[in-house]
């Protein structure tokens, strides 16, 4: 009876370890310090450039980590590696912080209310945006800035890529700086060509 008593046992307790799995580890794409201090802006009517909804590619909707193999036509999905927020909503916030720090002011943020108060609206479609363990990153995207009637002011293809390591910390760590230098390049292009026209325009 007793040994009949133990294979009923270790039956259960095989399908119990069966059934386990680890704990999935969440990672943040925003991962911006918080402030030292409370703030209120005194004015906000300097961003000017609403960041539209981001296209992404399917393969990246979805919560898990996305890694690229070294035969680079093989995906991996980290089932217990996954982002807090969806790519698509958390990019265009990210990528417009980025715009501001680099002008050095607020000028962007997500065009989620009132697209009227916008001068400028910038749209980017993600082609890739994955990488390769203790490899490299890459974030490859067109962006185009039109102004608020729409009118296609200038449209470019960014591919940047940067190296990273083998973790999984250090692999978002790696793809919030592509996003961010995304941010950087869209700044330098604005205060190169726009920023003065619209002095210009304002005179």
């Amino acid at each position: 009876m007793s040994g009949r008593f133990l294979s009923v046992s270790m039956l259960f307790f095989l399908l119990g370890a069966c059934g386990f799995s680890p704990d999935s580890t969440f990672y943040v794409l925003d991962d911006s310090p918080l402030p030292t201090r409370s703030f209120t802006l005194d004015n906000a009517d300097t961003v000017i450039i609403g960041v539209e909804d981001i296209s992404i590619p399917t393969y990246l909707d979805r919560p898990q980590i996305v890694i690229r193999e070294k035969e680079d036509d093989t995906l991996e999905m980290a089932e217990f590696h996954r982002w807090a927020e969806h790519l698509g909503d958390v990019l265009p916030r990210v990528v417009g912080d980025a715009v501001s720090e680099r002008a050095g002011y607020p000028l962007a943020k997500p065009a989620t209310l009132n697209r009227d108060v916008f001068t400028y609206r910038l749209y980017i479609e993600i082609m890739r945006f994955d990488a390769q363990k203790d490899g490299a990153a890459m974030l490859d995207a067109w962006w185009t800035i039109t102004d608020a009637s729409g009118e296609v002011l200038y449209r470019t293809r960014s591919v940047l890529v940067e190296p990273t390591g083998d973790s999984y910390p250090d692999i978002v760590k790696t793809e919030h700086f592509l996003a961010k230098k995304l941010g950087f390049e869209i700044a330098d292009y604005y205060v190169k060509n726009l920023k003065n026209a619209k002095k210009k325009g304002a005179k």
